[in-house]
């Protein structure tokens, strides 16, 4: 079930600054929607809100989208399996499909405090020397940035950037390995405090394979509201196996063999910019 407190908060925000027409969503049938590069900021967006649910696109693939779209369930839909279909009409024009990807938003009522004396808080002139191929879900053109120190160690950060007000967005990373507890739990608290305090509300995205990066936001009082599908430029990104464990002694097991892997997906492009919008 929606946090309707916080959907009624985001809703307008939905509207204006992802140009999706949130009072198209219908419970029924998922709407393909036409949309102009004028109105729509990514060239396919997709929302789902409970049961409701649309998708707007360019107006050249709306007729070839309907068949997909219809054939779906929406758990189906917003899905790999949504990501991959939805992309036989889009990514021979190089629009990849990235997603499903979950929305989390916390205001006053939501956040939850963790405070800690390892914290740094930084200025948007501190962030200039951040090894960003180590805090890659984070960005040097914030507004200000969390950190803790292992010595004299950067090992955990988070920072804080305009999604569009009244939404200020949190990218997070803690260092592989790291053996201190509530790192990234810390930070992220941390960061959401500070938004809350300069009058605006939390967001922060992850893709549902990353269950330490929804933990993390969930614990600092951050709470899902929508989930997303893109449509992004250039080629087309998928998410890696599950990401973290149940619980740290567990251990998990591979069903597929590796000569079982899909071979036909290719290593990362380094020159290719980031489109994952997830939060490590």
């Amino acid at each position: 079930m929606s946090n309707t407190r916080l959907l009624n908060i985001v809703r307008p925000w939905i509207q204006q600054h992802l140009g999706f027409p949130y009072a198209a969503m219908s419970e029924n049938t998922v709407p393909v929607l036409a949309a102009g590069a004028d109105t729509l900021d990514l060239p396919l967006r997709a929302i789902k809100v409970g049961n409701k649910a649309a998708l707007a696109a360019r107006e050249e693939w709306v007729d070839g989208l309907k068949p997909i779209v219809d054939d779906l369930p929406l758990d189906m839909l917003f899905s790999v399996l949504g990501a991959y279909n939805l992309a036989r009409i889009t990514l021979p024009d190089g629009v990849g499909i990235w997603g499903p990807i979950w929305y989390f938003f916390a205001d006053e009522e939501a956040w939850q405090p963790y405070d800690d004396d390892r914290l740094v808080h930084f200025r948007p002139s501190d962030l200039t020397n951040v090894d960003y191929d180590l805090f890659w879900h984070c960005s040097a053109d914030s507004l200000a940035g969390f950190g803790i120190f292992d010595d004299d160690r950067l090992i955990a950060l988070a920072t804080v950037w305009n999604a569009g007000d009244p939404m200020w967005e949190i990218g997070m990373d803690v260092v592989p390995g790291a053996k201190l507890a509530g790192l990234g739990r810390t930070v992220v608290s941390a960061a959401a405090r500070w938004i809350l305090d300069h009058g605006k509300f939390a967001l922060g995205t992850t893709a549902p394979f990353n269950v330490p990066s929804a933990r993390t936001l969930r614990s600092a009082g951050l709470r899902h509201v929508f989930t997303g599908m893109n449509g992004t430029e250039g080629i087309m990104q998928i998410g890696p196996q599950p990401l973290g464990l149940p619980y740290p002694s567990a251990k998990v097991h591979n069903l597929y063999p590796e000569w079982a892997m899909n071979t036909d997906i290719l290593p990362q492009r380094k020159s290719e910019v980031d489109a994952d919008g997830i939060e490590a």
